[in-house]
């Protein structure tokens, strides 16, 4: 649950350029630890009256979960390659909508000020919608100033050099792996325990 609550806070600025595969995945990972929160409350029970049913039941549940767990795995996985493909669409979908739409503007100068890049590819991607020789202000390298995007001229002078879709995907790829990880980790631990749970309910009832 805290862990979903960090991802959503963190990543709330960028979520409109990672595409609907995975702009809900924080709600989905606060949804599975409340579920599993839940959950264990048969497991707690389970041993603490060594109800065999109650310990079976958590047992069963939690290997759902699991299952769950590893096909959500797997998903973000095959997807990994078509989340560049989306941020890419995103990125310029939001760089066309920037002088129109408040969301899409917010979401360009957090990304440019704080992974300290311009456009998606290059800064000169501004110049079909700002006018020619003219950057977003977030762009500076002084930092965001009203008008000091414009009028920058070829050499673009003050401005960030890269693009921001290598540095932006990157992030997010590297900490897909980052996160798959741990839930492979998470898995493993949580078989042991569908393991340890069956055990303990053939214990209670073999002592009757």
């Amino acid at each position: 649950i805290g862990f979903g609550a960090y991802a959503q806070i963190e990543a709330k600025d960028y979520l409109n350029f990672l595409g609907d595969n995975y702009v809900n995945t924080p709600i989905f990972i606060i949804i599975l630890g409340a579920i599993i929160f839940v959950i264990s409350f048969f497991g707690c029970c389970g041993a603490s009256k060594e109800s065999k049913c109650m310990m079976y039941t958590y047992g069963f549940f939690l290997f759902l979960i699991l299952i769950a767990q590893i096909g959500a795995g797997i998903a973000a996985f095959a997807l990994k390659g078509d989340l560049k493909d989306a941020i890419e669409v995103n990125m310029q979908s939001g760089l066309n909508s920037y002088k129109n739409t408040t969301e899409y503007k917010d979401v360009w100068d957090a990304v440019q000020s704080n992974f300290e890049c311009c456009g998606v590819k290059e800064p000169k991607d501004w110049y079909p919608v700002l006018g020619d020789n003219n950057v977003a202000d977030s762009c500076c390298t002084n930092g965001q100033e009203d008008g000091c995007g414009q009028n920058k001229g070829p050499s673009l002078d003050g401005v960030f050099a890269e693009g921001c879709f290598t540095k932006f995907s990157e992030v997010f790829t590297d900490n897909l792996n980052i996160v798959g990880a741990v839930a492979v980790g998470v898995a493993v631990a949580e078989l042991a325990i569908c393991f340890v749970a069956y055990c303990m309910g053939k214990r209670m009832g073999n002592q009757g």
